[in-house]
């Protein structure tokens, strides 16, 4: 059986005492209590004189022996408010996720919650976020065209949207495109949920897409097409655009100018540092101009996990069907945005309503591009517009 190991965070708000394992790392330890294991030096006390030593992922039994391990933060901030007191977990019979809150306030002491929920408090959670993201947006009881895919954020969505007592389910149009076989896979899914909620959904075929896109080879369908002219790209690229332009397509016949996008937290605070890195003004939230429409996040401020809770058994078979993505630049900026949401509960949340706050004063609508009759964040480099132009058919110039 291993042996525990005391170790010393020491701040100027004074001693905090850790335990750890033998076994355990220094990198370990921080990351058990929350602190960044970048931001700390480590000393070794032996009669009261500090030795620094670097060995962050190194087990402690190796060399701590009979001294003292003491961490020292580099900053000075307040860390007994930010590592909180209690760590309370509420259970729930049959829970399907969970959620972290600090609580703080007079009457009750300050710690971290992790809040168990059932499928069906996870639904009224995701229920009266999306209300007030509609409010907040100035949603009315008009025509709203609904992109699903059968995958958890969407299933979730749709329910909110009927229950969110703003719009009516006469002016929900579910819209699903189908050409891409792993998407494909939730149609099912998607049929179900629409089904469950008394709304018909309307497939968008892969020939209907590739007129929409402006695709026209008969000799084979868009998808293969794309995958033979950007060979090791992720398809997931052109799938996003070609939702969009579908739901834009079945809006605008719809006379309506308003689509909604099943995007959650992580996908929205993604985004936003996306844009940042670009040197540009993040993209509105919840509701921002798109090109010919309107694009509505209902889901902007919910977590993933909470969103899954509701239909955890269709979020498995999602995941399930899932064909694995290769692209870095979309891995790194999903996975910033999913630690920053672990790493204290909500500032996610915190930094996607500032970038909203900002984008409300400073955001200009995105430049079009005329050949490709498309908002674009930068222009499009010549060398990838050459494969478009080939992709699609295009008249190949300069």
């Amino acid at each position: 059986m291993q042996e525990q190991i005391s170790l010393i965070f020491r701040s100027a708000q004074g001693d905090r005492y850790l335990v750890a394992r033998e076994a355990d790392s220094i990198v370990d330890v921080c990351r058990r209590y929350g602190i960044p294991t970048t931001q700390v030096s480590t000393y070794l006390d032996r009669g009261g004189e500090l030795t620094l030593f670097v060995r962050p992922c190194q087990p402690l039994r190796e060399y701590v022996g009979d001294a003292e391990v003491v961490i020292l933060p580099n900053r000075n901030i307040d860390y007994d408010a930010l590592l909180g007191g209690n760590d309370v977990v509420r259970e729930r019979p049959g829970a399907s996720t969970w959620i972290r809150t600090r609580e703080t306030g007079p009457g009750t002491a300050e710690g971290f919650v992790t809040e168990l929920l059932s499928p069906a408090e996870a639904k009224e959670l995701v229920t009266a976020q999306v209300r007030e993201a509609l409010v907040i947006s100035g949603t009315q009881d008009k025509p709203l065209v609904v992109g699903v895919s059968g995958g958890g954020d969407s299933n979730a969505l749709l329910g909110a949207l009927v229950k969110s007592g703003i719009v009516s389910s006469e002016n929900l149009l579910p819209t699903m495109m189908l050409g891409i076989p792993d998407w494909d896979a939730g149609a099912d899914r998607a049929q179900a949920v629409c089904e469950e909620h008394g709304l018909p959904l309307r497939f968008v075929s892969c020939e209907e897409t590739a007129k929409i896109l402006g695709f026209s080879d008969p000799r084979r369908d868009w998808v293969t097409a794309f995958e033979q002219a950007f060979p090791g790209d992720d398809l997931e690229v052109l799938g996003v655009y070609a939702v969009r332009r579908v739901l834009e397509a079945v809006a605008l016949e719809s006379g309506t100018k308003k689509i909604v996008i099943g995007s959650n937290l992580e996908d929205c605070l993604s985004d936003v540092l996306y844009y940042v890195c670009a040197g540009k003004v993040p993209f509105p939230k919840p509701c921002g101009p798109m090109g010919k429409v309107d694009i509505l996040y209902p889901l902007w401020l919910t977590p993933k996990a909470v969103i899954d809770g509701a239909y955890p058994k269709y979020s498995l078979q999602n995941y399930e069907a899932r064909f694995p993505s290769r692209m870095y630049g979309r891995a790194y900026f999903y996975y910033l945005a999913q630690m920053l949401v672990d790493a204290y509960p909500g500032a996610g949340q915190d930094i996607v309503r500032g970038a909203s706050k900002l984008s409300e004063e400073l955001f200009e609508e995105l430049p079009h591009d005329e050949e490709f009759d498309t908002p674009v964040l930068s222009p499009i480099p010549l060398e990838v517009r050459r494969k478009l132009r080939k992709l699609f058919g295009r008249k190949m110039t300069v």
